[in-house]
């Protein structure tokens, strides 16, 4: 039994080409690799900057259209500002294979290379747990709206599941889009100040041998009970603050009744931050432009951070460095930090002979 395991694709316009450049690697590998089914673990797109005929909901249609002539492909649907209703087309897309989509809580089976709701003898049991919202909670499960009430009714959720799971004498995968209490998270990732976090003595409750998950977009594996689980984290590198976090994917191999998993990085873009201090070294004035055009490669994502005393930023040509930043191909981000120079027009006015 092989599982890929991806998440956090936010394809907007902004960054179609490198989430369509790593989505379509993975894609790719699976094609060799011949894995049985494809766990996405929420956050397809960022769907407030998401129309249904730009260029990005189309490259969606067709690469989840390409993975599911693969093997079949599960989803959870994550953070509502992110997905809203966007992942429930992709029930319309499927291939050769089926792609189920999950809107609420629910337990699916493998049965035979597709999806089930009453298995005779399932291959695999995919507990989807869609991101929890307090909406859901409290609409369909009368909870209160605190985080520790709808924390607890989730675990009363996984332990129902994990006790029908144990029943299929097969594998028991739980997917779903939400942060587990100790993530780590990325330098620039804000989560809600309403966020609800799962511990591991509740995911233990799932029975689930591995949980495979969204949300958080740096990678990273826990141990509970009874499992492992896994932040897939996100497809590529979205801002600097993950400039030094690898990207990709996980591929679960179930064998020996034990999960297998080994992480693999997409062909996300580099990102580069070029520190430069003109207060403390005001000698690499001469021959700026070509000093930072010596460490930029083609497809680099460039942060170019300059301190400089406001009165010398005119000694520095802005417009060329970016230009020349552009003209190898690469993408260009400047921060100017102008720093003030203390009582300098006061002492100056002081020492002076005539106003003029």
């Amino acid at each position: 039994m092989k599982i890929y395991h991806f998440a956090d694709c936010h394809f907007d316009e902004k960054n179609h080409d490198e989430a369509e450049k790593c989505l379509q690697y993975m894609i790719h590998s699976a094609e060799t690799d011949n894995p049985d089914a494809f766990i996405c673990s929420g956050d397809v797109t960022n769907s407030q900057y998401l129309g249904a005929d730009t260029r990005s909901a189309k490259t969606i249609a067709r690469l989840f259209r390409e993975m599911s002539d693969i093997a079949p492909v599960a989803v959870v649907r994550g953070t509502p500002s992110h997905d809203g209703s966007i992942p429930e087309i992709l029930r319309h897309v499927a291939g050769e294979h089926m792609i189920h989509v999950s809107t609420e809580p629910e337990q699916i089976y493998l049965e035979d290379g597709t999806w089930a709701r009453v298995p005779a003898a399932p291959d695999l049991v995919v507990t989807q747990i869609p991101a929890p919202t307090k909406e859901y909670w409290k609409n369909r499960q009368g909870v209160e709206l605190d985080n520790e009430n709808i924390a607890q009714a989730m675990g009363t959720i996984f332990a129902g599941f994990g006790s029908t799971a144990s029943s299929k004498n097969a594998p028991h995968i739980l997917n779903g889009h939400f942060s587990l209490k100790g993530s780590k998270i990325s330098e620039h990732q804000t989560l809600p100040g309403s966020e609800i976090s799962v511990s591991r003595d509740m995911l233990a409750m799932s029975r689930a041998s591995l949980t495979c998950l969204g949300h958080i977009h740096m990678a990273q594996e826990y141990q509970y009970q009874g499992g492992r689980a896994y932040h897939s984290g996100s497809l590529f590198r979205a801002n600097f603050g993950e400039r030094n976090e690898a990207k990709g994917f996980y591929v679960h191999n179930y064998y020996g009744e034990t999960w297998h998993s080994k992480f693999v990085e997409t062909p996300t873009r580099t990102m580069k931050q070029i520190d430069i201090d003109l207060i403390k070294h005001p000698e690499q004035f001469d021959g700026l432009t070509e000093w930072v055009l010596a460490q930029v490669e083609p497809r680099d994502w460039v942060k170019v951070v300059i301190d400089i005393w406001i009165d010398e930023i005119r000694l520095i040509n802005q417009a060329a460095i970016k230009r020349g930043i552009e003209e190898k191909g690469a993408r260009v981000t400047m921060e100017i930090n102008r720093i003030r120079r203390e009582n300098t027009r006061e002492d100056a006015v002081l020492r002076a002979e005539s106003l003029v």
